[in-house]
């Protein structure tokens, strides 16, 4: 029915124009950030203490519906349609975030992402690496968020955490650039214990004696130019792919025989020889395909102790990953991003 009172403006009028801007603000094409734009080692939007947990997780799916044009888009996503207006760090983080589909998926138009909560195609192969590396950035620093937002709300954010961490490492073996992996999961390790200090029911083990190697990113050939004694040690002569491992002046090295995964490790101090270790892999929960020798991946007990040379063999796990296949490799790599060694009590 008309509106009968002259003078008094319709309602729906009033709002319309409102309405209008609000949606051409979200739904005009965001400004260009072309593939070698992406701010690469920069922190992005949701490291910074504004960022809302509650809001970010629907930002992918309302991006790519704009992209569709869906018309229903502002109304079922009604809150963080608002919410966006209102709070420049989600905002930036929603044009980022639009800005990387997009890029996305244009590389593959035949495979479509819906969420960065589902798990990425392999398409995601032929996407530029500093793409990626955003991409991977972005997850680490939202599962930082939604564990710190856990514990200041004594919540419970592990599955959700985890989740955003296996994808990260799942996206960065398609870097093959080893600078560039080393910055997509710059923060992984930090934000891994962070998941695992959430989600421990048990208390850290003792630090005494333990030594934390990191593998050497890019590396792997077997041999590195260096002492022929270590070099002959840790790898056969036929000299197969590894991921080679440090701890200030110490060596080591993971290889494969089969679907078994071995460390080997060299100049252990003497406080160590004669002595069994108990290995402990933070990220190991993160890579479902590795079955664990004793299937605790913080608690693996050395198969034998350590030689009276300072050597130590020995296996650590099974899986259908090779090292031989690049992107498998890169991803076994980030597993033993950092691995720690420690006598055991007995």
């Amino acid at each position: 029915m008309s509106n009968q009172f002259v003078g008094i403006p319709d309602p729906r009028e009033q709002n319309a124009s409102l309405a209008r801007w609000l949606y051409q603000l979200l739904t005009s094409k965001p400004r260009a950030i072309f593939t070698e734009q992406i701010p690469v080692g920069e922190d992005v939007s949701l490291l910074s203490a504004n960022y809302h947990a509650e809001f970010y997780p629907q930002i992918p799916n309302f991006a790519l519906a704009l992209m569709k044009q869906d018309p229903t888009a502002t109304t079922r996503y009604a809150p963080l349609f608002f919410h966006l207006i209102g709070c420049p760090t989600c905002h930036r983080a929603y044009l980022e975030t639009y800005d990387a589909l997009s890029t996305a998926l244009a590389a593959d138009a035949r495979s479509v992402t819906t969420s960065l909560h589902t798990p990425f195609p392999a398409s995601f192969a032929t996407t530029s690496p500093k793409l990626l590396v955003f991409l991977c950035q972005l997850l680490i620093g939202e599962a930082r968020s939604v564990l710190r937002q856990a514990h200041r709300e004594r919540g419970d954010a592990d599955a959700w955490a985890r989740s955003l961490l296996q994808q990260a490492m799942q996206m960065s073996r398609y870097i093959m650039q080893a600078t560039l992996r080393q910055r997509a999961l710059r923060d992984l390790v930090e934000v891994a214990s962070l998941y695992t200090a959430s989600s421990s029911t048990t208390e850290a083990p003792p630090e005494q004696g333990m030594l934390s190697y990191a593998s050497l990113v890019g590396t792997g050939s077997g041999t590195r130019g260096r002492r022929v004694r270590r070099a002959e040690m840790i790898s056969p002569t036929n000299e197969p792919v590894s991921i080679d491992l440090q701890a200030g002046p110490l060596e080591g090295a993971i290889t494969q025989e089969g679907d078994l995964l071995i460390l080997s490790l060299v100049d252990l101090d003497v406080s160590l020889r004669e002595k069994s270790l108990l290995i402990s892999i933070p990220l190991g929960t993160l890579l479902e395909p590795i079955r664990w020798l004793g299937g605790n991946p913080y608690a693996i007990r050395s198969a034998g102790p350590v030689e009276s040379d300072g050597t130590l063999t020995t296996p650590l796990g099974r899986t259908e990953l090779h090292l031989s296949n690049p992107e498998e490799r890169n991803l076994l790599e980030t597993l033993f991003k950092k691995l720690d060694v420690r006598p055991t009590e007995s």
